[in-house]
């Protein structure tokens, strides 16, 4: 499976941020750049006394929301003080990469609003077990945009700015070990076999 180049991730997500087909992602009444499923309780008054949910029930959540939203080959797992995070990639279109990321970002700032501590999400698509690329979404950019720093979009364009694409990397570098050609042979003869008598 190929898959987008780091700077068409970004184009993508510039273009299509906000757009994905799920309430929770797209627009809401606050502007139509500005919203995520981790908005929609903002409105509320939140109690005090509500406990706390721990980490791994915040990673359950997690994980389980991706599956809902049609996610496939999920886990997520502790690593040092950020997640790691591994799925079966969607598609190869430009579409289908935003549309991860968008999803994905809305997942993690979700949790962090509940309370999460991670510092870092690492996510890597996988093409059966082959990594295709992967992206990070830093905690504090996500804080950021909670306390309304940052927009939405300006959030996922900083996230797609981190994608990077393993298999194209390898694509490119064996189209220009092709491309290498070897007309050397002409350079070391001339062919005269003249000799005066």
């Amino acid at each position: 499976m190929r898959r987008r180049t780091l700077l068409t991730a970004v184009a993508g997500v510039m273009i299509a941020g906000c757009s994905t087909a799920t309430p929770s992602a797209g627009p809401a009444d606050d502007g139509p750049e500005n919203r995520s499923a981790s908005d929609e309780g903002a409105d509320g008054e939140s109690d005090p006394d509500d406990d706390q949910p721990s980490e791994s029930e915040l990673r359950a959540e997690f994980e389980t929301g991706l599956e809902d939203r049609g996610f496939e080959g999920v886990t997520v797992e502790e690593a040092d003080d950020g997640l790691e995070l591994r799925y079966d990639a969607t598609g190869t279109s430009d579409d289908d990469v935003a549309a991860e990321i968008e999803l994905i970002t809305d997942g993690y700032t979700t949790g962090i609003d509940r309370g999460s501590s991670t510092a870092f999400l690492d996510a890597t698509a996988y093409d059966r077990d082959d990594a295709l690329d992967s992206f990070t979404i830093d905690t504090e950019w996500v804080e950021a945009y909670l306390e309304g720093d940052l927009e939405w979009r300006e959030l996922l364009t900083r996230i797609a700015e981190t994608f990077e694409s393993d298999g194209l990397a390898e694509d490119e570098d064996d189209a220009d070990d092709d491309s290498d050609g070897g007309d050397d042979d002409d350079s070391d003869g001339d062919g005269d076999d003249s000799e005066d008598d």
